[in-house]
Order: C-alpha cells, then structure tokens, then sequence
C-alpha cells in the first residue's frame, strides 16, 4: 500500500526542523526538536501563543511540578477545603 507524503519545498537537509501546519491546524513535531524537549508519546501539552508566529508547547507535568508549592498559606488552606467538605456531609 503507497503512502502519499506531502512534503516541503527544497525539502531535505536544509529543512531539517521544519514543517507545514496542515488544514486542520495540525503540525508535526520533527523528531530532533521532540526528542531534545524530552516529549514522549501520550504526553500531554500545554499550547499557547507568544506573539505572531510564535507558539510555546509545555509538557504538563512540567508546569506542575515549576509550580507547585508556590502558594503558601500555613495549613489555612487544607483547613478551608476541609470544613467545607464537612458542611455538605
């Protein structure tokens, strides 16, 4: 069975690292770029826009654990969520 590939002008080495943004707004992440992000299959990403042209992708994971314990409130917090989760027992 052929496979039809659509592929880039003046494709090959000097398009190593690109690629085309398809009808459905999908784009192909090259193998380089994705292997030294450290993305793996079924990660899942945050996506958002940096200016014209521009995009950031941020495996989740990662913005977690940048974020997490930022917040501090002493307790006070943990003791909030849990007195109203006795007031709808």
């Amino acid at each position: 069975m052929a496979v039809d590939v659509k592929k880039l002008k003046g494709e090959g080495r000097r398009s190593a690292g690109r690629s085309r943004v398809s009808g459905k707004h999908q784009i192909t992440i090259p193998i380089g770029a994705f292997s030294e992000a450290g993305l793996r299959e079924g990660d899942v990403v945050q996506v958002k826009a940096q200016g014209r042209g521009r995009v950031l992708i941020a495996r989740m994971d990662d913005l977690v654990d940048e974020y997490a314990g930022c917040l501090s409130t002493g307790g006070e917090l943990g003791l909030t969520v849990r007195g109203l989760r006795q007031e709808w027992d």
